[in-house]
């Protein structure tokens, strides 16, 4: 790859007898090329400085006269005039050189200096470089050789070949029992059963999240509610079952004093109407007897709060009853234990 390092150069050299201050207006341009940029020892390459110049300046090229140095010249530097043009001319330079040595070399050159009247330029050739390659065999690239292997291998028990695996696997059967174990605790566990009352709750406010009246299906949210209500029912009163029909449903919980049968035969005769009857039913209909539904099952709530208190409280009176008869008893033992008897007293005094 050919590299070509462009300069574009105005100098205002420092005051000494050599060099003064130039005239104004004057100007310098220098170009440089090395070609090829990498090359190997021995091989020849050439540099080119190409120099615009005012047409009346004159330019003194470097050479190198070490025929020993790493960069050396191979014949004389050959000068071409490439021409004038508005005052200005190119004139180029080209070096025939060889390197001798490896790696990035500099080429070793001196400054040019360009002459126009009594003002001198100098011209740094310094920064061209070439890259020159080893043309040395391979072998002696300074590369590490391998280690010599033993004469015999070494023998490795099976068991320290395979223990990682090993170690897997018993880690892979401990999860696997413990997640057996695990499953069995969990499937002999049985759940606890929720609170029909609570889960009831539970299903009305799902349903009232999902607003079924509000998206034109107020049918579908009475048949739920009244789903809901039939549930917990069935949870309350051991006689009621899901397969009912309305009717049949009244009759098994007609004798249950807890249930408001009016309401509960007027919801179940709108609902029906709707469910089998196809009657058209409106969202705010629809919302009242969910909400209808749902006061059912407060009202029977408190009910059964009620009986279990009263049956709490009968409970606790019984138990309180027992405990103070049980008292009264062992107070009269205790005292028929603490009078004296007659017939050991009397045969005592005949004696005396």
């Amino acid at each position: 790859m050919t590299r070509a390092i462009l300069a574009l150069i105005l100098w205002q050299p420092p005051a000494s007898p050599e060099a003064r201050t130039p005239a104004p207006g004057a100007r310098v341009q220098v170009a440089t090329l090395v070609r090829p940029d990498t090359v190997e020892v021995g091989d020849p390459f050439t540099f080119v400085v190409t120099v615009a110049v005012p047409a009346d300046a004159r330019v003194e090229w470097p050479t190198i006269r070490d025929s020993t140095a790493v960069v050396a010249m191979r014949g004389p530097v050959r000068i071409i005039d490439e021409g004038t043009t508005l005052g200005t001319r190119r004139e180029r330079a080209e070096y025939d050189l060889a390197a001798w040595d490896v790696g990035a070399l500099s080429l070793g050159l001196d400054e040019a200096t360009v002459r126009h009247g009594s003002t001198s330029v100098r011209v740094p050739l310094s920064e061209a470089k070439v890259v020159v390659r080893s043309v040395l065999p391979g072998d002696s690239t300074l590369h590490v050789p391998k280690p010599a292997r033993g004469l015999f291998p070494r023998v490795v028990p099976w068991w320290q070949q395979w223990w990682p695996a090993l170690l897997v696997l018993g880690a892979l059967a401990a999860m696997w029992w413990w997640w057996r174990r695990r499953r069995r605790t969990a499937a002999a566990t049985p759940p606890v059963p929720l609170d029909p009352y609570l889960r009831a709750q539970h299903a009305f406010a799902r349903l009232e999240r999902l607003a079924l009246a509000d998206a034109g299906e107020a049918g579908r949210a009475v048949a739920l509610a009244l789903d809901v209500l039939r549930r917990y029912l069935v949870a309350r009163v051991p006689a009621a079952q899901l397969s009912l029909t309305s009717d049949e449903l009244l009759a098994a919980v007609a004798d249950d004093d807890r249930i408001p049968h009016d309401r509960l035969r007027s919801l179940l005769v709108d609902a029906d109407s709707i469910k089998f009857a196809a009657r058209v039913v409106s969202a705010p209909r629809s919302r009242e007897m969910a909400a209808e539904a749902q006061a059912l099952v407060d009202a029977v709530e408190q009910s059964e709060q009620a009986r279990r208190a009263a049956e709490l409280a009968a409970q606790q009176a019984a138990l309180d009853a027992e405990a103070l008869a049980r008292r009264d008893a062992e107070e009269s033992a205790r005292k028929a234990s603490r009078r004296p008897s007659r017939d050991v007293r009397g045969p005592k005094a005949g004696a005396r």
